[in-house]
């Protein structure tokens, strides 16, 4: 079946759960994703690890790319057979370009289909409390694009018109002409004390709002430094949000993280950072390719040791196509070197005997030691290049190891210097994983590295890590002590307190 196609997908206001279950699909699918800067960041997560992602960054006064070169952008990925997720905030039909878009890939014969997003028009109204209708107070919603100058005499908006609503009305992408709006309503007629309210950056960790009136609020969302993405709501309805906001303080409020672990691990990660109020961008430094190896006779050996989820996913889908199943492993001992490779095997139908405390190779041995291994054979599937020694201390205990490697980290095709640096200037916190990782982080800044890096805030997942980045000339700010990204998480939670 041809795979050309163009999905014109909405991936709502701000927070990464408030996406559809079929942009989810459709963004984890395509071969391209063609974005800009008011997606929610952590929806990279989403893509498989061959994607291209192009960034084509349109904001007020910088646009990366013009709309003319988008649309032809856009037919030529098609045209190239790819299947396309054009990646828009919000919803694409609302003041998203999705119609002009849409129009020239239907002149250009490329088949396209819109994917409608939750739109930041009603959940920023929400985030903060006020319900954009209400049965006693607003029968309706008008929304309006703030980019028109509200000072143009012949606007298209009849102001006039406006100004006599009863109703809620909505303004997107009107940081810049929050006074000019306020001021031409009054103008028109509106009360100078109705209410409004301001929302930025809407249902996310960086989240702030106003409430005042038409007369204040300029004045109001200076003092308050209200910028863009914001959205301004004029109406009664404003009132509602003294009755239902709840304010909520998140630990890693106003935290931005970049996030550099393997792509099909990064959406995971990405939530758990957002659920803490972080925004979480996505940069994988290091993707896993898969090794032809051979599965051992199982039965021959007395341990299995499982380094990580990936060693586990790999040996076991092999395992499974070769016509055998888990009950292959009965009477064989199994260590994880941590909940969740434990995890990973229990999804497999196994239960691992031992968990590591500590989730190093140092940690399995002092797990295992007291058991003794002398005399036993082990074998260890995991990745090439791995430090030797986990198997270096095993033989030395008197165990007969197997080492099979199954899969190999390397930087992902897509890396490159310009996207790094990129994403580096959005965050103030970078998150290693791995030395690999972080190894090729080096590599992609050349010899910027230490100056960059070393104005943000530097996190490792271990000491492993941490060691490695310390011989290359650079001190981690923060090392978690348990080392999974909850426990960066608590480690980072720790030192903001």
């Amino acid at each position: 079946m041809s795979r050309e196609k163009v999905y014109l997908v909405g991936t709502g206001p701000g927070d990464p759960e408030l996406i559809t279950i079929k942009a989810e699909r459709i963004i984890s699918s395509s071969d391209v994703l063609v974005y800009d800067d008011l997606i929610p960041p952590e929806i990279m997560g989403l893509a498989n690890k061959n994607a291209r992602t192009i960034y084509v960054g349109k904001r007020a006064g910088r646009h990366k790319m013009s709309q003319g070169e988008i649309n032809s952008l856009l037919v030529q990925l098609a045209r190239e057979g790819k299947r396309v997720a054009r990646l828009k905030g919000g919803d694409p039909c609302i003041f998203g370009r999705c119609g002009e878009e849409a129009a020239y890939l239907k002149k250009h014969g490329v088949d396209f289909e819109i994917i409608p997003g939750i739109s930041s028009a009603t959940a920023g109204p929400v985030s903060v409390g006020i319900p954009p209708t209400h049965r006693h107070l607003s029968s309706s919603l008008r929304i309006v694009t703030a980019h028109e100058d509200p000072t143009k005499e012949d606007s298209l908006l009849d102001w006039e018109n406006m100004a006599q609503d009863k109703g809620t009305i909505v303004f997107l992408m009107g940081a810049s002409r929050i006074g000019a709006i306020a001021k031409r309503l009054i103008a028109e007629g509106m009360d100078k004390d109705r209410l409004c309210a301001l929302v930025q950056d809407a249902t996310t960790g960086f989240q702030r709002h106003v409430l005042s009136t038409l007369a204040k609020v300029e004045k109001d969302a200076k003092r308050m430094g209200i910028g863009s993405p914001c959205i301004m709501l004029v109406g009664d309805i404003a009132g509602m949000a003294h009755e239902l906001f709840e304010p909520k303080s998140l630990p890693l409020e106003g935290t931005s993280v970049l996030i550099t672990r393997p792509i099909h691990l990064a959406w995971e990660s990405a939530l758990r950072f957002f659920s803490q109020g972080a925004r979480a961008y996505v940069y994988p430094l290091i993707e896993i390719s898969e090794l032809a190896f051979d599965i051992p006779d199982i039965e021959s050996h007395d341990m299995f040791i499982f380094t990580s989820q990936n060693a586990v996913n790999l040996f076991m889908e092999k395992m499974l196509s070769s016509g055998r199943d888990s009950r292959i492993f009965s009477g064989i001992e199994i260590v994880a070197i941590g909940p969740s490779t434990a995890d990973a095997l229990y999804r497999y139908g196994i239960t691992a005997d031992i968990v590591a405390k500590f989730y190093t190779a140092e940690g399995i041995i002092e797990a295992i030691e007291a058991k003794g291994v002398k005399g036993r054979s082990i074998c260890i599937p995991r990745a090439k290049g791995a430090r030797p020694y986990l198997v270096d201390a095993l033989q030395d205990m008197g165990a007969w190891v197997t080492e099979i490697p199954v899969y190999e980290s390397r930087m992902p095709a897509n890396a490159d210097s310009e996207s790094f640096y990129h994403m580096l200037a959005k965050v103030d916190s970078v998150i290693f994983t791995s030395p690999s990782g972080a190894m090729n982080a080096l590599e992609l800044l050349g010899d910027g590295a230490t100056e960059i890096l070393n104005t943000k805030m530097i996190v490792t997942i271990g000491p492993i890590t941490a060691g490695f980045l310390k011989d290359s000339g650079l001190e981690p700010d923060l090392s978690a002590n348990t080392h999974t990204d909850i426990g960066i998480i608590e480690a980072m939670k720790g030192a903001r307190k």
